[in-house]
């Protein structure tokens, strides 16, 4: 059985000294088959954290994705 948390959607953004820039809108799924990169934020999985301006790391979301 498909995990359903692997189709929420996160953008992924590139941190560096010139602020955030994102790169993409993806699925969590795709978001974690990106190249393991340090400079990498996710915005939180959870729709009003992430409007809130919450991010996490590729292990944090990881972890959203492995809970059920």
């Amino acid at each position: 059985m498909e995990n359903k948390r692997a189709h929420c959607i996160v953008e992924v953004s590139l941190e560096s000294a010139n602020g955030r820039r994102a790169v993409g809108i993806m699925n969590m799924r795709q978001a974690l088959e990106l190249p393991e990169m340090p400079c990498l934020s996710y915005t939180h999985p959870d729709p009003v954290k992430a409007a809130a301006g919450v991010v996490v790391n590729r292990q944090e979301l990881a972890g959203f994705l492995a809970c059920q």
